[in-house]
């Protein structure tokens, strides 16, 4: 038997909904993800996220840069209340677009 990864990525009508840990091995997969999905307005759920660290953040912010570049948006919503906190203290919660 395998071990679930520590990551679950869903995609959803509106984009993706994610489970789990964003870290340095969940990283790639998130990016690759996102960099797949197909909607000019990608919402992220991140209700069920337990831990982001500096790798996922690296993601998060890369993805939303290379958005505006191409004139798409990434929006984070319902963000858990470990990743609110994370935007807050990081002081990039004003830098993504993140909604409730």
């Amino acid at each position: 038997m395998t071990a679930a990864s520590p990551l679950e990525i869903s995609t959803t009508d509106t984009g993706l909904a994610l489970a789990g840990e964003i870290d340095a091995y969940t990283a790639p997969a998130l990016a690759d993800a996102i960099e797949q999905c197909e909607l000019s307005h990608v919402l992220i759920d991140m209700a069920e996220v337990e831990f982001v660290d500096s790798s996922g953040l690296r993601v998060l912010i890369e993805a939303h840069q290379e958005a505006q570049a191409s004139e798409r948006r990434i929006q984070l919503t319902n963000p858990s209340p470990a990743v609110s906190r994370l935007l807050e203290i990081s002081g990039i919660d004003d830098y993504l677009n993140v909604s409730d």
